[in-house]
């Protein structure tokens, strides 16, 4: 048995996909031996271009563009977020009135900081360019 750290480093996978692994139930913490060694096999075709398209060939080529476009968001973040993709062009939007909105219509709460970083992700997306995850 090996705790999901040390899983990620021997298997050379993301720690962030091992504990995700965990949460879906798929793994467990500490890693059993038979699942090290799936997690092993996982890694020989993680970055391989040959999988990944065909894993995306499943999804329409909106769909794609969206998994490549945003990264994994939650439900108050994606609330944000197309709240400012879908604000029509020169349209200014309050951080304040977006804190409302989601209070609102998601009984949720999202700090400025967030919003913030959603709106900026927003505009690098309505500019074309691709984004990476990034943390709070």
């Amino acid at each position: 048995m090996t705790d999901v750290k040390a899983a990620a480093e021997l298997t050379n996978l993301p720690a962030k996909l091992l504990w995700r692994l965990c949460r879906e139930g798929i793994i467990c913490n500490p890693v059993a031996d038979m699942d090290l060694r799936g997690l092993a096999m996982i890694s020989d075709i993680w970055r391989k271009e040959w999988f990944l398209r065909m894993a995306l060939t499943e999804f329409s080529q909106t769909r794609r563009e969206e998994l490549i476009q945003k990264p994994e968001l939650t439900r108050v973040e994606r609330y944000v977020l197309k709240c400012y993709l879908n604000a029509k062009e020169g349209e200014r939007i309050q951080t304040r009135n977006i804190i409302a909105l989601v209070e609102h219509y998601l009984n949720a709460r999202v700090s400025a900081k967030q919003v913030h970083r959603i709106r900026a992700m927003a505009y690098e997306i309505r500019r074309g360019r691709r984004l990476e995850p990034q943390g709070d």
